[in-house]
């Protein structure tokens, strides 16, 4: 499909499209600037001629994250249901957000790829994701990952849930003057009932076993502590 001359180009059009997404915040990866990386590698890996990736985020209110907890016993009303409705309806606004940005990318005459909220596919040999959402939403501008090893913005702290969409279009990136988000206080380190984070060394962005984290949020039924924790955005 060729641009109309002198008219709105296909890129345009697309970006019209994503300003327009019911979503809290949308950052624009531009893959040729991250080739080389994992981050590229991984996007050109699923969708070999992908240009941009978009990214979306929705906030999870502090109102019902607070109501969470790691424990629970048995025959007693679970407050953790709250929780997981609130995500299940996160998860399916952005993941049709994406679905909106593929199509119209699609319909546009470029490849294009959504990736659910739910996330991508996990080697659980080293329980790594085969697309790192936190990782391309600060390489997007929307916050910087901090000691709890998740995404952390300005206004929402890490309160919020993620989805993507990889096109072949060229959309112009967006930047950020975020520096640092997260403020090394400690407390996610310092209430992980899995004692999975530490204090990062010097060049270190986070530290976190992964492994232990995996097993303990399986054994209890879910846990967001290093989410409740987090003073940023409060």
């Amino acid at each position: 499909m060729a641009d109309e001359p002198g008219g709105v180009t296909r890129n345009e059009e697309l970006q019209a499209v994503i300003d327009g997404l019911d979503v809290d915040a949308v950052g624009v990866v531009r893959v040729e600037d991250w080739q080389d990386t994992r981050l590229g590698e991984a996007a050109l890996k699923l969708l070999p001629g992908a240009r941009s990736v978009v990214v979306m985020a929705m906030e999870v209110y502090p109102e019902i994250l607070d109501l969470s907890s790691p424990g629970k016993v048995m025959g007693e009303a679970s407050l953790n249901d709250l929780m997981d409705g609130n995500t299940d309806f996160i998860n399916g606004r952005l993941t049709k957000a994406a679905y909106d940005v593929a199509k119209a990318s699609r319909s546009l005459g470029f490849k294009a790829l959504p990736l659910s909220a739910r996330g991508c596919p996990l080697d659980s040999r080293f329980m790594e994701a085969a697309f790192s959402f936190k990782h391309a939403a600060q390489a997007a501008g929307l916050g910087r990952i901090g000691w709890n090893s998740l995404l952390i913005t300005p206004d929402l702290g890490p309160r919020l849930r993620l989805s993507c969409c990889l096109t072949e279009a060229e959309l112009e990136p967006t930047k950020s003057n975020i520096t640092a988000a997260c403020n090394g206080c400690r407390l996610c380190v310092e209430n992980c009932p899995a004692a999975a984070l530490e204090v990062p060394q010097a060049g270190e962005p986070y530290v976190i076993n992964k492994f232990a984290c995996h097993s303990f949020y399986s054994a209890a039924g879910g846990c967001a502590e290093c989410v409740r924790v987090c003073p940023i955005g409060r």
